[in-house]
């Protein structure tokens, strides 16, 4: 008996019966992406970064760009910033003109993240692709009357440093902080941080360059007395 040669729609059938089942072992095999940490976690991560500082200061150069009424003007400043855990942060420039003065007081009261989660609902995070990695993006509101609307944090993915603050005002003010990193110890701690501000009664650029940090030493409470 002549032996029977399958049909070219049986050799389709069984050619496309093999890709179904390669396309489902692989489907099957390929892990689930990770869920999300929640916005709670990813705060108390970055926070932990700091376990162990208890406080630095460090010397700062400011380079700015300052506009108040028609006026822009350029503006250097040095001065040094302080940081008492778990929330205590001031910034003092060296006799700064009278229209610059706001920015420092302003940078003053940004906040940390050991006291973000006590002082702002935060939404569920979501991720954002940057240049060349990812990060967390978390919005907040305050849990008590305030200037500020709403606040806005970039955290890195894969060690969890503040990569940018942004804060909306009540006013139609906004601040907006982006800062570039290096290990000081095992912290993360800022290298540069660029600056946007926009205030009714000023608004302004700044580039912050940070010297070397001194860590874990006695800062006078009276450094915080002004902000």
């Amino acid at each position: 008996m002549p032996i029977m040669q399958p049909g070219l729609a049986g050799l389709r059938m069984n050619r496309y019966a093999a890709l179904l089942l390669l396309v489902t072992c692989v489907a099957a095999a390929s892990p689930s992406p990770a869920p999300l940490p929640d916005a709670a976690t990813i705060v108390r991560r970055s926070a932990s970064a700091w376990q162990g500082l208890s406080s630095y200061q460090v010397p700062v150069t400011i380079s700015a760009h300052v506009r108040v009424a028609i006026l822009s003007l350029p503006v250097r400043m040095t001065g040094t910033q302080y940081y008492q855990a778990p929330n205590r942060q001031a910034l003092h420039l060296d006799n700064p003109p009278s229209f610059a003065r706001g920015l420092g007081d302003t940078l003053s009261t940004m906040g940390t993240p050991q006291t973000w989660l006590q002082d702002y609902t935060i939404v569920s995070p979501s991720i954002q692709q940057r240049k060349r990695h990812t990060a967390y993006v978390l919005t907040g509101t305050p849990k008590r009357p305030s200037r500020v609307k709403t606040m806005t944090l970039w955290f890195s993915t894969a060690t969890y440093a503040i990569e940018n603050v942004n804060f909306a005002y009540t006013n139609g003010a906004m601040l907006q902080v982006t800062f570039q990193h290096h290990h000081v110890s095992q912290y993360h701690l800022p290298l540069v941080a660029t600056v946007t501000a926009k205030f009714p009664s000023y608004s302004g650029d700044a580039t912050i360059a940070y010297g070397a940090y001194q860590l874990n030493q006695p800062v006078p409470a009276s450094v915080f007395s002004q902000h």
